[in-house]
């Protein structure tokens, strides 16, 4: 390859370099190509990769280098920590909020449920309320490892059941003894329950006061809502990334403007 080529190809790798390093640099590298070329003691095939080494090196370092300049400056990177701080809670809150209003919408219709049965199981007994159809479902048995209806257990004070109007896998489930002890002093509690491996329930426990006391479970799948919050959160994340990108976007175009500006007044 002629020495006028390889000194052409040596300009055109010089437009690689930063805007202000080639106005301060690039003519005088050319030269020292052009004498280097024009040095018939150094062979080509010798001189060719120590100058390709050093392009590829200082050209790494000065873009290196123009980005601490350009985007390391403390506002700028303040500014931009801000944004991100604020793009995160606002992602949080759109994931936490369409979150507790539908897990807390998951407990209807149970409240009603399990209140009214409560209610009419204290006046009756549970016994004899039991006896007189309080449990009597028209929607038949509940498979709680498929059906999304809600459904009713009652217990008595021990805590083993005594009437339900569903079944998983072949039983009915008993919730830990620390919500029955909770229930006992508070009256009523509100969780989600795990009775097996995949199936999560929205459950409400009340309290049966008076003379056979006891405890009425109503509860219902989850597995909507938490498909319709998984959603929610593919959203909120999407909206996170998208606001962090545009936080992105805006800190190098601020950041390179007032670059510009910057060197215009050092000028």
């Amino acid at each position: 390859m002629t020495a006028g080529r390889l000194e052409t190809f040596y300009a055109c790798a010089l437009r690689l370099y930063p805007a202000a390093f080639r106005e301060d640099y690039a003519d005088p590298m050319l030269r020292s190509f052009r004498d280097a070329l024009a040095d018939n003691s150094i062979p080509h095939r010798t001189l060719i990769p120590l100058v390709f080494r050093d392009l590829v090196t200082s050209l790494i370092k000065e873009h290196f280098a123009m980005l601490r300049e350009t985007y390391s400056r403390p506002v700028l990177l303040f500014n931009a920590l801000v944004l991100a701080g604020i793009s995160s809670v606002l992602a949080l809150a759109l994931y936490l909020i369409p979150q507790q209003v539908l897990r807390n919408g998951a407990n209807d219709p149970q409240v009603e449920l399990a209140t009214n049965l409560a209610a009419r199981l204290e006046l009756q007994g549970i016994t004899a309320g039991l006896q007189q159809g309080a449990m009597d479902s028209k929607g038949g048995l509940v498979d709680m490892t498929r059906s999304l209806s809600p459904f009713l257990i009652v217990y008595d004070d021990q805590g083993r059941a005594l009437s339900s109007n569903a079944q998983l896998n072949g039983q009915i489930p008993v919730p830990p003894k620390g919500i029955f002890d909770y229930v006992r002093t508070h009256g009523e509690e509100r969780v989600t329950w795990r009775p097996a491996d995949g199936v999560r329930v929205a459950a409400v426990v009340e309290r049966v006061n008076g003379a056979q006391p006891g405890f009425v479970l109503a509860a219902r799948s989850l597995r909507e809502v938490q498909a319709n919050i998984q959603h929610i959160r593919n959203l909120a994340c999407l909206t996170w990334l998208g606001m962090l990108a545009l936080i992105a976007v805006g800190t190098i175009a601020l950041g390179s403007m007032t670059r510009e500006k910057l060197k215009g007044t050092t000028v």
